[in-house]
């Protein structure tokens, strides 16, 4: 995000003001998201695309309607996102187009309770947080700096990280809380910009 310090989260920018820059904003920070999601609920390639565009838009006109007080953003994103996929695949099956697929996908979606879709949700948003974290640091700090943090992440021990990027184990700790340090910092200001 461009200003960090913003007093105003994105959504509410975007509730409060309908101008491009605010809109191109909003895109960039949940379109990715939106797409992983569809690839994750199978909905087929054909559709992908044309569903995005809808769940943005649709995102967009209904922005207004959302409110804190009833609850987390992303557990109103998760209703635009499973109810536009499910217009979507009834529509495509009316038409017979990709019948097979749009069914089971449709089928897997019915099958879903709510609470069962906000935990896929939630788990792909806090990996989706973590990955726009890192791009956004990766500007900012060495290459090795980030591979270690990657690597710490994925449980690999200090010393065989000191191995494979051949750097001491004190350096391995040192980049790794540098690391850790900034990214808390950073993850912190991308919650309440984007989760309200």
């Amino acid at each position: 995000m461009s200003d960090w310090n913003t007093r105003h989260t994105l959504i509410q920018r975007a509730q409060n003001s309908r101008d491009n820059e605010t809109w191109e904003e909003f895109v960039d920070s949940y379109k990715k998201f939106i797409f992983y999601m569809l690839n994750q609920m199978q909905v087929p390639q054909n559709l992908i695309d044309d569903l995005a565009q809808e769940i943005l838009l649709n995102l967009w006109s209904k922005l207004e309607l959302y409110a804190k007080e009833k609850g987390k953003f992303r557990s109103w994103l998760t209703r635009v996102i499973r109810n536009s996929a499910t217009d979507c695949l009834i529509k495509e099956q009316r038409y017979n187009k990709r019948q097979e697929k749009g069914a089971e996908v449709l089928e897997l979606l019915e099958s879903m309770s709510e609470t069962e879709f906000e935990k896929i949700i939630d788990r792909e948003w806090r990996t989706h947080m973590v990955k726009i974290t890192l791009e956004s640091l990766e500007s900012q700090l060495s290459e090795t700096a980030i591979k270690v943090f990657k690597l710490s992440l994925e449980q690999v021990p200090a010393e065989a990280i000191a191995e494979q990027m051949d750097i001491t184990i004190g350096s391995v700790y040192t980049l790794k809380n540098r690391v850790k340090e900034q990214f808390g910092r950073r993850l912190k200001h991308l919650v309440q910009e984007l989760e309200f």
